[in-house]
């Protein structure tokens, strides 16, 4: 006789029916039975009978959104105060006032920190309201990408652009308007859980329409990303002189920046596709999860948090430079462009119509009140430039082998500068000298102590000699990498304290020498009659 066997909890696990339907009674209905009757259980929940939180999940996903949070927090505080030292007049507000590069920052920090705080806590332990912080995470995505988007579209679209200090400008609008379907949908989802007991329904409805929105997005991070770096087409390749018929085979491009754009292009674009169908999935879960061993949802699960936790980094890593946001390929598209350089200095244009065409090939600002320079002999678009943005230029790329004379890395002509008594030591020993000076003080400490510890652990002759010859190569290498950067430090700081001279002071004070010159030997010649 064939009899039903009954699901049954024992205290070794579980015993599985033998029907094919799911039985939420089966491990607490968050796993399922595995060898031996006992438990299998989600990735989420541990225990004989999978009622208790795996702490350990919870923790190592808090844990990885949490660094992504301190990442992007200390990447905003060094690009404001960035800001603040290149300003003439330093001002707080003014350093930080909005811009691409800080909404990012400022936008990934929030939306990692709700996924940090969602996954702090177990689900047991965690207030009704918490329950949202799950799907506040995709608004602020579509955010980022949106912002993205919008800057690249401007970039496509129009010439001129001050790509490393402004805001959006003619996209502000549309990018204001499409934010709100999300953050709309989020409200939507609160309020409707307030008349519906029915979550997990709303939840993957609302999944659903995240996905939706998400994939437009994609559509447009990969239209524009294909026209900007893939076709190397745009209003940013206009500007160097290369018309809308023109081709990119006109102007010379950087490769290595270009692959490298492409590679973080297409991967954010698989990313965030990824995503989409996570959400997707989500929604559907119905249908196909109770149908799909543990494991592979447990593998499912963990995926999903890689890829949103990766997202996230990708922003960070392409915005890695926090100091000089115009060396960034996802800010400054003109990086994948090489300037060609005119070797022929005459021309047949008059010195008004080129006064007009000049522009500081360091900071491209032509609303920027200070006259331009001409220190080498350099011509065409690299010819001109702010005194200051030189000036910081040099200190920013400065090389040990530079200590003899400062000169110009294109044409080789050595810059004419007066040099001054006054040092100003912060532009040398910057944050970039405290954090190395650090970094090798602590590598130091650390050194000598794990030294120290282990002779006096181990009594062996040849592991005390080997320890100590270790610590002592190390603690070498430390204080001469030490020295080097103090003396680049403090060249650094010599080199912000010169004043360059222009071409064009010289060849007028070359002209008077010679028109005082000739006044004085007309002079002894009228003598002489």
């Amino acid at each position: 006789m064939v009899t039903r066997l009954k699901v049954r909890l024992t205290d070794m696990g579980c015993v599985e029916s033998d029907d094919d339907e799911f039985n939420p009674a089966v491990c607490s209905g968050r796993g399922e039975c595995g060898p031996n009757n006992s438990c299998i259980c989600e990735i989420r929940y541990t225990g004989d009978y999978c009622v208790d939180y795996n702490k350990s999940y919870h923790a190592g996903v808090s844990s990885l959104f949490y660094v992504v949070a301190f990442i992007s927090l200390v990447q905003l505080l060094i690009c404001c105060f960035a800001e603040y030292r290149r300003l003439k007049n330093p001002s707080f507000l003014k350093a930080c006032r909005i811009t691409t590069q800080k909404m990012l920052y400022f936008v990934v920090l929030l939306a990692s920190l709700l996924r940090a705080a969602y996954f702090t806590q177990p689900e047991s332990n965690q207030p009704s309201w918490a329950y949202y912080l799950m799907s506040a995470y995709y608004p602020l995505l579509m955010t980022c990408a949106s912002l993205v988007v919008c800057f690249w579209a401007e970039t496509f679209h129009l010439r001129d652009i001050r790509w490393e200090r402004q805001f959006l400008s003619k996209s502000f609008l549309g990018f204001l308007a499409f934010n709100l379907l999300p953050y709309s949908l989020f409200g939507a989802e609160i309020l409707s859980a307030k008349f519906f007991s029915n979550k997990n329904v709303l939840h993957s409805f609302f999944n659903g329409c995240y996905a939706v929105l998400l994939l437009v997005v994609v559509v447009f991070f990969l239209i524009y990303g294909v026209e900007v770096f893939f076709k190397i087409r745009g209003g940013f390749v206009y500007d160097f002189g290369v018309g809308p018929s023109s081709g990119v085979e006109n102007v010379n491009v950087n490769i290595s920046q270009v692959h490298q754009s492409r590679i973080g292009l297409l991967s954010q674009a698989v990313m965030l596709i990824v995503i989409v169908g996570f959400l997707t999935s989500e929604t559907l879960g119905d249908f196909w999860k109770q149908k799909v061993p543990v494991n592979s949802r447990n593998w499912y699960d963990i995926g999903f948090r890689v890829v949103e936790v990766g997202v996230f980094i990708w922003f960070l890593a392409c915005l890695w430079n926090s100091f000089s946001p115009e060396q960034l390929w996802i800010l400054n598209p003109r990086k994948l462009l090489t300037r060609q350089i005119e070797p022929v200095a005459s021309t047949s244009k008059t010195s008004d119509e080129n006064q007009t065409l000049l522009v500081c090939w360091v900071c491209y600002d032509q609303d920027k009140q200070e006259p331009l320079i001409q220190p080498c002999r350099c011509t065409g678009d690299v010819s001109s430039v702010h005194h200051e943005c030189l000036r910081r230029w040099l200190v920013e790329s400065y090389r040990e082998e530079e200590t003899t004379e400062l000169k110009c890395r294109v044409c080789s002509t050595p810059y004419e500068i007066r040099r001054t008594s006054k040092l100003y030591w912060e532009k040398g020993f910057d944050i970039h000298h405290w954090t190395k000076t650090i970094i090798l003080v602590s590598l130091m400490c650390i050194t000598g102590v794990l030294a120290w510890v282990i002779i006096q652990l181990y009594a062996d002759p040849f592991i005390r000699v080997l320890t100590a010859g270790f610590a002592v190569i190390i603690g070498y290498v430390c204080v001469k990498l030490l020295g080097k950067n103090t003396v680049t430090a403090y060249q650094r700081a010599k080199v912000s304290s010169i004043d360059i001279v222009s071409n064009n002071d010289l060849r007028v004070s070359r002209n008077l020498i010679q028109a005082r010159l000739n006044s004085i030997s007309e002079d002894i010649e009228v003598d002489r009659r």
